[in-house]
């Protein structure tokens, strides 16, 4: 097994095909399947099934892709590490929108303008994904907002705690239980599933026994924004994504029957037995800027 048949091995999962995947690295279609065939033999494991001609990944090449990302990753950060000190340098970050657009991408700038040589890789997604991305070995950093991390495989860096708020426009009935009693207001305007505090909230009105009759899924904040701020419905968001509508008194925050419970913004990285000094830089200078 060697560092070129494992890449083979990902750009034929990328690309689902063995002519793409020659295609796009410059090789035959027969030297692809020749490389992906001696992968088997050495595993002893079937990499692929073929239905209808569309290639599956098996459950056994599932069980293995986190650690073939984090040997790549590391081959390639090492080739980093022997060039020139000037060669840009690259760090592969996952995060979601309401740290993005709430001082994140302000703290990504400033340490590029700090370290120039550096190249940053921004991946936006779901908290629960980012996570993911990271355990795969797909990114370096991954930020999440959450209650809690539990693995341990994962080194978690608490940033600062997240208010989570139930939001509606500034004419809404004040409390959470008159709004859902309300039929122009109980409609719930909310990002994906996938969302950590969405699934809080859905199982807060579980618990105190509320029923949610309407719901619109967006998948940008801005978007959801813009609904609530057209008073149509409500939303659940973390508190500094709605400051400024607040403070303009074009949104408000609606009083709920119990406090929901209190979320953080998280930097993890994944427990290595090397570390990636870069990785390491960044959060030093991300703790200090935010």
């Amino acid at each position: 097994m060697n560092i070129k048949q494992l890449k083979i091995l990902k750009a034929l999962i990328d690309t689902g095909s063995y002519t793409k995947t020659a295609k796009l690295l410059n090789y035959t279609q027969s030297n692809i399947s020749q490389q992906i065939r001696q992968l088997e033999i050495e595993l002893k494991n079937e990499l692929f099934l073929h239905s209808n001609k569309q290639l599956i990944q098996t459950k056994f090449l599932l069980q293995i892709m986190p650690l073939v990302n984090d040997y790549i990753s590391t081959h390639d950060q090492i080739l980093n590490v022997s060039k020139n000190e000037n060669n840009n340098k690259k760090l592969k970050i996952a995060a979601p929108e309401s740290l993005v657009t709430t001082g994140l991408s302000d703290a990504i700038k400033h340490f590029l303008e700090k370290y120039p040589d550096t190249d940053i890789d921004l991946y936006n997604n779901s908290c629960n994904y980012n996570q993911t991305l990271l355990m795969n070995g797909e990114v370096d950093i991954a930020f999440v907002i959450n209650k809690e991390i539990q693995n341990k495989y994962i080194n978690k860096h608490i940033l600062s705690p997240e208010e989570i708020v139930v939001v509606a426009h500034k004419d809404a009935p004040n409390s959470l239980e008159e709004l859902l009693n309300n039929k122009r207001y109980n409609h719930f305007v909310i990002n994906e599933k996938d969302s950590t505090y969405r699934k809080m909230f859905e199982e807060f009105v579980d618990v105190n026994n509320l029923k949610i009759e309407k719901k619109t899924e967006l998948w940008s904040i801005n978007t959801i924004k813009t609904f609530i701020l057209d008073n149509m419905g409500f939303s659940v968001l973390p508190l500094k994504t709605v400051r400024e509508e607040i403070r303009e008194n074009n949104l408000k925050i609606i009083e709920t029957c119990s406090d929901l419970p209190v979320f953080y913004s998280f930097a993890l990285t994944k427990k290595k037995e090397w570390e990636f000094n870069l990785a390491n830089l960044f959060l030093k200078e991300i703790k200090s800027f935010l």
